[in-house]
């Protein structure tokens, strides 16, 4: 997905549209790759998004990522010791680093031994590969007293979601960990709606009518510059290595190794500190488990 250059995705909402307009989504992330059942003929993965019977290109990204599911319905491009595959993000890893992805077991098959568990992977966002028009679906339970819209079949994601007021402004509506986007008060049907994209590109949708039995078909799809259809180079996954100490610590982290710069997380992905020390002090922190980004790794912090 997607924004400014960090390896932090929690910053990606409100930022995305500043950060990505007219840029390719072109950042590499790195973490770890591991597999689950997956949710292959249901809806029961935490995007709330179809999943048909039989496939099993799909994922769920970790929680920082995740985003409150601002990474739903995105495809990633992840390449393991073996392979390189395709997946679409479609449920959320609470447990899960920052860069890491789980997939099911068939796909992982494709990138990695099944024997092995957990392998090093390198991946990307990337436009979805279809010709398909966006649809519209009303959750079950939607009326103009409480709506809830969810768009499907998206080539990028989507950064915002607003609707038309009738004195013609534009309101932001919220998107919930379920992949909703969801206006308490309701939207009056037929109602004006706008999405735009991790991209940058906007779409309007006029006049839809609040249908929860059937999804609308836009007829519309979000673009992909050409700039951004070329293939990335993206280098073999080699951890170098970086010694912290002491680790757990009660005050100070110490840094051992060569490195640009850093980022320090709390369990959540919230971006505590960064610099380019290597000394982190730690005094102000409560006690807990933290996590160091460093040099494209992810390394547990524990503060006691």
């Amino acid at each position: 997905m997607y924004l400014i250059k960090h390896y932090v995705f929690v910053l990606f909402s409100m930022l995305a549209l500043n950060g990505l307009a007219q840029n390719c989504n072109d950042t590499i992330y790195k973490g770890e790759g591991t597999f689950y059942g997956g949710i292959a003929g249901s809806s029961s993965g935490n995007c709330s998004l179809p999943v048909e019977t039989g496939d099993y290109y799909h994922c769920a990204i970790n929680n920082s990522q995740y985003d409150t599911s601002n990474a739903c319905g995105s495809f990633v491009e992840v390449t393991g010791p073996n392979g390189t595959i395709t997946l679409k993000v479609v449920d959320r890893c609470p447990e899960c680093l920052p860069g890491d992805i789980d997939m099911t077991q068939e796909a992982f098959s494709e990138i990695a031994n099944i024997e092995d568990g957990r392998v090093p992977i390198s991946w990307r966002f990337v436009p979805a590969n279809s010709n398909e028009s966006i649809t519209i679906n009303f959750k079950t339970g939607s009326s103009e007293f409480w709506t809830a819209i969810q768009f499907r079949n998206i080539v990028h994601a989507i950064a915002l979601m607003e609707y038309q007021k009738q004195d013609d402004s534009w309101q932001l509506i919220n998107r919930e960990l379920y992949n909703y986007f969801v206006e308490p008060f309701g939207i009056p049907s037929p109602m004006n709606l706008r999405i735009t994209s991790v991209l940058g590109e906007q779409l309007i949708f006029d006049n839809i009518t609040l249908n929860v039995n059937e999804d609308y078909n836009t007829g519309l799809q979000f673009s992909t510059p050409s700039e951004c259809l070329e293939p990335l180079s993206i280098p073999e996954f080699k951890l170098e290595p970086i010694v912290l100490y002491p680790n757990p610590t009660q005050n100070v982290l110490n840094i051992k190794g060569g490195f640009d710069s850093w980022l320090l997380l709390d369990l959540n992905g919230k971006l505590i500190y960064k610099g380019n020390t290597k000394k982190i002090e730690l005094q102000e922190l409560t006690q807990g488990l933290y996590f160091l980004n460093i040099r494209e790794q992810v390394i547990k912090v524990i503060k006691y």
